[in-house]
C-alpha cells in the first residue's frame, strides 16, 4: 500500500469528513422533503425517487473520487489508509493485543444484545401490526396511533437489527484474530 504524505493524509482524511457530513446533511433534508410532501398530499412516484438518490449519490462521491484519483489509491486502499489512521490519532494502535480482543469482545456482546432487543421488538411490532391490519374499523373511529408506531417500529427493527447481529458477529471474528494474535487461546 502507498505511504501518504502527512498533507495528502490530512486531506483524505479532511475529504472524507466531509462527505460523512455532506451525506449526513443530504439524508436529513430529503427526509425533511419527504415529510413535507407526505404532509401535504403530494404524489411522488418512486421511480423518480430512485433515479434522484443514485443521482445525489454520485455527486457526493465526485470530490472524494477525484481526490483518490489525484492519490493514485483505490477505495479500498483509501478505507484502509483511514481506519489506521483513525485508530493511530484515538491511540488503539497502542494497544496491545489483548487489549483490542477485550475491546472487541466488548462490542461484539453490545451488539448482539441491541441486535436481539431490534429482533424482539420486530417480532413484537409485527405480531400487532398483523393482527390489527385485518380488522374492520369504523369510519369516525379515533385512529390507532399503536397500529402506525408498530409499522414504523417494526420496519426500523427490521432494518437495524440484521446490521446490529452482523457487527456483532465481525467484532466477535475481530477479537479472535486479536486473541489469536496476543497467543491466547480463550473464546
Amino acid at each position: 500500500m502507498r505511504t501518504l504524505s502527512p498533507d495528502e493524509l490530512d486531506r483524505l482524511m479532511r475529504s472524507h469528513h466531509r462527505l460523512r457530513v455532506s451525506m449526513l446533511v443530504t439524508i436529513a433534508v430529503i427526509i425533511a422533503v419527504l415529510v413535507l410532501l407526505v404532509l401535504a398530499d403530494v404524489p411522488f412516484p418512486s421511480g423518480v425517487g430512485v433515479g434522484l438518490g443514485v443521482g445525489v449519490g454520485l455527486l457526493l462521491l465526485v470530490p472524494q473520487r477525484r481526490l483518490l484519483k489525484e492519490l493514485g489509491l483505490s477505495n479500498v486502499q483509501a478505507k484502509a489508509i483511514i481506519e489506521a489512521e483513525r485508530e493511530r490519532r484515538s491511540g488503539l494502535a497502542d494497544l496491545p493485543p489483548e487489549a483490542r480482543a477485550r475491546r472487541e469482545a466488548r462490542r461484539a456482546a453490545v451488539f448482539l444484545a441491541a441486535g436481539l432487543v431490534l429482533v424482539a421488538v420486530f417480532a413484537v411490532s409485527a405480531v400487532y401490526f398483523v393482527g390489527q391490519a385485518g380488522q374492520t374499523v369504523e369510519e369516525d373511529a379515533p385512529t390507532d396511533p399503536w397500529f402506525a408506531i408498530s409499522f414504523f417500529a417494526g420496519f426500523a427493527a427490521l432494518c437495524t437489527g440484521p446490521a446490529f447481529l452482523w457487527q456483532a458477529k465481525l467484532h466477535r471474528e475481530s477479537a479472535g484474530s486479536w486473541r489469536a494474535a496476543a497467543g491466547d487461546d480463550t473464546p
